[in-house]
């Protein structure tokens, strides 16, 4: 069942946000794409359009409240599968460079109708695995920011995401109620990949009232050129 525009912007709002009606509107086509395909491809297992509001939408758009996000950034979500939370930051926000990486040639399928079908500019959708993207020399250390949600433990996301992110830049891992105990595990590979000053920002969904955790980690340091490691490797000997 449709939600009530109202509801979206009562729900949006009491998250400090904002969002306007023609962003509601683009986001519903998104959704309704979204649904269309998963039919198909197994893309999301929340169907019913209130929850995909309020566990994806929202949840994707509280990066605004926990970190500043500078005009024009260069931003890269790693592992977006459907395309959340990067199509949701750019319709909220059609100024940043959106890349968005994803592993599956089918869901890359998927992401580029999205951007044909709604006009999106600015948004590349790139075929391929973190170890390589990261190793190649027109991605690594290029973007002001890399997002991502839903992916792996900390420890083998900062290998993943920190080698993309240029110095000065940053990296948000979407996390729920383990991200501060992965944090602690994750600190010393962190620090190897060239990040430093990190912090936790915290959320509660409204309604469910899940924990939502954002670990926000800076990069201080350029990575060393060994990392990321071979595909498959960060996942099976995750760094400690």
């Amino acid at each position: 069942m449709p939600v009530n525009n109202s509801i979206i912007t009562s729900l949006i709002r009491n998250a400090g946000l904002d969002i306007t009606v023609e962003q509601i509107t683009a986001i519903n086509e998104y959704i309704n794409l979204l649904l269309e395909a998963n039919k198909q491809i197994n893309l999301t297992a929340i169907v019913e359009e209130g929850e995909i509001w309020r566990k994806h939408v929202l949840d994707s758009l509280l990066i605004f409240c926990a970190l500043a996000i500078p005009a024009g950034a260069r931003v890269i979500d790693v592992g977006t599968g459907a395309g959340i939370p990067g199509f949701i930051l750019k319709i909220c926000r059609p100024d940043i460079q959106l890349t968005l990486l994803e592993a599956q040639q089918k869901k890359v399928k998927f992401l580029e109708k999205v951007v044909a079908r709604m006009g999106l500019d600015g948004v590349d959708c790139l075929w391929g695995r973190a170890e390589e993207v990261g190793q190649n020399k027109n991605y690594r250390e290029k973007y002001n920011l890399a997002v991502a949600r839903a992916v792996a433990p900390l420890n083998t996301l900062a290998e993943y995401c920190l080698p993309l992110v240029q110095v000065e830049g940053f990296m948000v891992a979407y996390k729920g109620p383990a991200g501060e105990q992965e944090l602690v595990a994750a600190e010393k590979a962190i620090n190897l990949l060239g990040g430093g000053e990190t912090k936790i920002w915290q959320h509660q969904l409204p309604e469910g009232e899940e924990k939502r955790i954002f670990v926000i980690i800076k990069k201080e340091k350029t990575t060393p050129p060994a990392y990321p490691r071979r595909v498959g490797v960060p996942a099976k000997r995750p760094l400690k």
